[in-house]
């Protein structure tokens, strides 16, 4: 198949979608906290879709907040057949940072798996309803779970490479994709020098949206029980060696809603200052998918001007690697600060 490089054009400023949350105003609310805790703003990128509006979307956040991103990259970009190598990089060029730190994210689309020498599986999937897409796409909706370890060791492997060989080196963090890893994929991933893990999600944001009571829920409930709320990171031991787990303890944007975003932040937060004098300082973890962005970005624009009006500088945004480097000794050692 010929491609033709697109030209992605991003404009000095992009309009939010206005998004009307009708929020707790009540005066307990918004009362400001002397707390220190530490934010982490993810990206996954699906490996399905390129489309202006999310990249502008994205541009245009960073250009407003000037935060660091944990971008979870996702290398079927460069094996679906409807992009080019050059339009991916044209579009990643924009979109990431230098201060960004750039990750691995994995589903199972078929043209990926043929291209790592891996046969696709076919379920579980995430939805009881089973994978929508067809041809080379299909294998999207499936869990990494769903493969043995020899496969997800040579779909990770291969991977690696194919992102090494677009100029990224020395990945250092993953997330399954729909948060679908097990003791398999964690064994890999030390196997494989990947010491950071992100894979644990907060339940409670899949309340009320589609995903609830479907398998993505069941199944998160199973691997990790409450350990995706939790607001410190904690050691993954597997017979291959430890992880450090970094949960994604605020979810995914896409499922924010006005009941769940800032009573259950607060929430979170008042049960991390407790721990704070031993613990250290909490890790609050935001998830996006670069393939929503336009959608829902809005949503965390207005969350993080909720969170400068209300603590002021009593936070800082951070990576994944910030985190681990503040936690390096304690990883090593093998201390039960994180069990």
């Amino acid at each position: 198949m010929t491609h033709v490089q697109k030209k992605y054009h991003v404009p000095k400023k992009f309009t939010f979608q206005k998004v009307s949350f009708k929020r707790n105003t009540s005066p307990t609310f918004f009362v400001r906290r002397e707390v220190k805790f530490k934010v982490i703003i993810s990206m996954d990128w699906e490996g399905t879709g390129l489309e202006e509006k999310n990249l502008m979307a994205i541009c245009d956040f960073k250009e407003r907040w000037r935060v660091p991103f944990v971008h979870y990259h996702n290398p079927a970009y460069y094996t679906h057949p409807n992009f080019s190598e050059a339009e991916v990089h044209a579009f990643t060029s924009l979109a990431f940072s230098k201060d960004d730190e750039i990750g691995l994210h994995l589903h199972t689309p078929q043209h990926l798996l043929a291209r790592a020498g891996v046969e696709p599986r076919h379920s579980p999937c995430f939805s009881r309803l089973g994978d929508y897409n067809p041809g080379p796409m299909k294998g999207q909706e499936v869990m990494l779970l769903a493969y043995q370890k020899h496969e997800v060791k040579r779909l990770v492997e291969y991977s690696l490479n194919l992102l090494k060989s677009h100029g990224y080196y020395h990945i250092q963090s993953f997330r399954a994709g729909g948060w679908m890893a097990d003791e398999r994929v964690w064994e890999v991933l030390s196997e494989v020098g990947v010491p950071i893990e992100s894979s644990a999600a907060n339940r409670r944001f899949l309340e009320g949206s589609s995903w609830e009571g479907d398998n993505l829920d069941r199944y998160s409930e199973l691997l990790w029980g409450t350990r995706g709320s939790e607001l410190f990171p904690f050691n993954l031991q597997t017979f291959s060696g430890q992880l450090l787990e970094i949960p994604n303890n605020l979810g995914a944007i896409d499922y924010w809603n006005t009941e769940n975003i800032y009573q259950t932040f607060n929430e979170l937060l008042a049960a991390g200052t407790e721990e704070q004098a031993h613990r250290g300082a909490p890790v609050l973890v935001i998830n996006s998918h670069q393939e929503t962005a336009a959608d829902n970005l809005p949503k965390l624009h207005e969350f993080l001007a909720y969170l400068h009006g209300a603590y002021g500088d009593a936070f800082s945004f951070v990576t994944n690697k910030d985190i681990y480097i503040d936690n390096l000794e304690k990883l090593t050692a093998g201390s039960s600060l994180y069990a």
